[in-house]
């Protein structure tokens, strides 16, 4: 009896042992089969995503290009713009120079012009002194320094003579006379009084007889 009690046990082990490694295995397998069925999923994955991950690519690349090409378009714009500013800056910077100029050589001329009278009378007074007196030599010595001051500005003697071409451009007819052999028509026949210019303009005109 004992001894069919430990077969029994013994082949009851057996079983048991052989359920366990029967079960490990279906463990195993279906652990393999977990495995290839999560590799095949990975496998498949990227192939079902690639396109969408393209298309994102594409609508990015184009979004960067069109912000590209309007900053591009910007940038133009404002070039062009310092372009133009720069442009009427310096056209601006011209004009106010030559302003700036004319209103200098304007001033100068205002001013020989209002001292011409003082000019005048000093050739006057030399015409009507007498002799060698210390009077005349004063005069003389005042007449040289304001000519040489008012040169110093630009003025300069108009030409004129007994004989020149009359030019209305810069002398003033005041009088006329028969035209003579030394004096044909149209000749200055005499100069009343100097003319002056300062800076290439005329600030007084030559008073002149013309022949006719």
């Amino acid at each position: 009896m004992k001894k069919d009690n430990k077969q029994r046990a013994a082949q009851a082990a057996e079983n048991a042992e052989a359920a366990k490694a029967e079960a490990q295995a279906s463990a195993s397998q279906a652990q393999q089969a977990e495995q290839d069925q999560q590799a095949q999923a990975d496998a498949k994955a990227p192939a079902a995503e690639g396109p969408e991950m393209v298309s994102v690519e594409r609508a990015k690349l184009e979004e960067a290009s069109k912000q590209f090409e309007q900053a591009q378009a910007q940038r133009d714009e404002y070039l062009l713009l310092a372009k133009k500013v720069q442009a009427e800056f310096d056209n601006y910077r011209k004009r106010n120079a030559t302003l700036r100029v004319d209103a200098e050589d304007e001033a100068v001329r205002q001013c020989v012009l209002a001292m011409l009278p003082t000019l005048d009378n000093l050739e006057r007074a030399l015409g009507a002194a007498e002799g060698d007196s210390a009077l005349k030599t004063g005069v003389e010595m005042t007449l040289r320094g304001m000519r040489e001051a008012l040169a110093k500005l630009g003025m300069e003697g108009v030409p004129c003579e007994r004989g020149s071409v009359f030019d209305p451009e810069m002398y003033n007819a005041v009088m006329t006379c028969e035209a003579s052999e030394d004096c044909p028509a149209g000749s200055v026949a005499e100069v009343f009084q100097t003319g002056y210019q300062v800076r290439g303009k005329i600030v007084r005109y030559a008073m002149v007889k013309v022949a006719q």
